[in-house]
């Protein structure tokens, strides 16, 4: 990550920075005064290069190094140290350490962080466009991201690397709870990354759940004081109706539980919930006997598609935190492409033909432990499911 090198304390730490070195033309010009060398330095096009900082034996022994592994020196060199779109003007003696303190040979002022000075003031002009550093980058004050072209992220959503982030108005990344888009979202304090289960962070006695039927996706919502149930709280991969039998669309109550419940073809649900007085149910992937191992490869492999005769399937331990934390009455919508402010998880595919029997697993109360779940793989449950 990217940091003032000045903030740098130890010895041989070091900076991947962006930089762009000054042509000789440029220095030449310097010895022509003040005013000139400050316009030519600002206008100077110059050459972009990645580089590093390395301290090379104590206090101010900084030398920087070009992306080709060679040594700034002898000469004025632009680096954007913080990768805030700003550079400020450095001078390398011949030996390439960096000068601080002082008047360069050519009769300038630069501070004791090295940085060019006049009056006091610290000279900087614009880092080019296209020597912006992209993506995520940390600087001061905070995570940044910018788009191609150099553009900085506000008041914006972006990924990186798998986790979302957003980005306020004077570009930095938000932590903790943030009122985003009518929602309340939470961000890791550290990380900074948006936490999608909000379990062991949210206390919540009572939820709310959306059935997206297109995105193959049910989202559950926590309330926030009197604003409604407006924290999306978790999210799980689930199987609606097949086109000829779809889920009916619409707002139900939840009313009827059942640890098991027969199904259509002479097969069963495990942890059943039941929408309203409809004969649509939350359950488990179905099996052909009322036994824990009941679940087929093939079966398993259709999560994340439509593929039952109009109930919600999902795995043995999300439909499980349905039936333990959604009492009777939890209001469930049931749409298409509704708001996601959550990604859909997926399930890991199971190799066709593999049986229960290859594992040899020992269970605890007729349902995996997280002990067993790791050794069993993903019959019961979804691998973003487990926290």
């Amino acid at each position: 990550m990217i940091a003032f090198r000045q903030n740098v304390p130890t010895i041989g730490r070091k900076k991947t920075l962006e930089n762009q070195i000054m042509n000789q033309k440029s220095r030449n010009a310097l010895y022509a005064g003040l005013g000139t060398v400050f316009a030519v330095m600002l206008a100077n096009p110059a050459i972009a290069y990645a580089g590093t900082w390395s301290n090379e034996g104590g206090p101010n022994q900084w030398k920087y190094y070009t992306d080709d592994n060679t040594s700034a020196a002898d000469g004025w060199y632009w680096i954007d140290g913080d990768q805030d779109g700003l550079e400020e003007c450095y001078y390398f003696d011949k030996n390439g350490f960096m000068m601080a303190d002082t008047r360069t040979p050519d009769g300038f002022q630069v501070n004791s962080d090295g940085f060019w000075t006049v009056s006091g003031q610290v000279q900087k002009r614009e880092t080019p466009v296209q020597d912006l550093p992209t993506g995520l980058h940390e600087q001061e004050g905070g995570l940044i991201y910018r788009d191609e072209g150099g553009e900085l992220a506000a008041n914006a959503w972006r990924s990186s690397d798998g986790s979302w982030y957003y980005f306020d108005a004077a570009g930095h990344a938000v932590k903790g709870w943030q009122s985003i888009d009518g929602y309340k979202f939470y961000f890791d304090e550290n990380a900074c990354t948006l936490v999608q289960n909000l379990e062991g962070i949210l206390s919540a006695q009572s939820f709310q759940i959306v059935v997206d039927r297109a995105r193959c996706q049910v989202t559950v919502y926590a309330p926030d004081d009197g604003n409604g149930y407006i924290i999306p709280y978790r999210t799980f991969i689930c199987s609606p109706g097949k086109e000829n039998s779809q889920t009916p669309t619409g707002t139900f109550k939840t009313t009827r539980k059942y640890r098991w419940h027969a199904l259509v073809e002479s097969t069963y649900g495990q942890y059943c919930t039941r929408l309203g007085n409809t004969n649509i149910l939350f359950h488990s992937v179905p099996g052909k006997t009322t036994s824990i191992h009941n679940i087929t490869a093939e079966e398993y492999n259709k999560l994340g598609a439509p593929a039952s005769h109009g109930c919600i399937r999902m795995t043995v331990a999300d439909c499980k935190w349905i039936y333990d934390h959604c009492p009777s009455g939890t209001v469930v919508t049931v749409g298409d492409n509704l708001p996601a402010p959550f990604d859909r998880p997926e399930a890991e595919k199971i190799p066709e033909g593999q049986d229960w029997g290859s594992y040899g697993i020992r269970r605890s109360d007729k349902l995996f432990t997280k002990r067993d779940l790791t050794l069993a793989g993903p019959f019961c449950i979804s691998t973003a499911s487990i926290a």
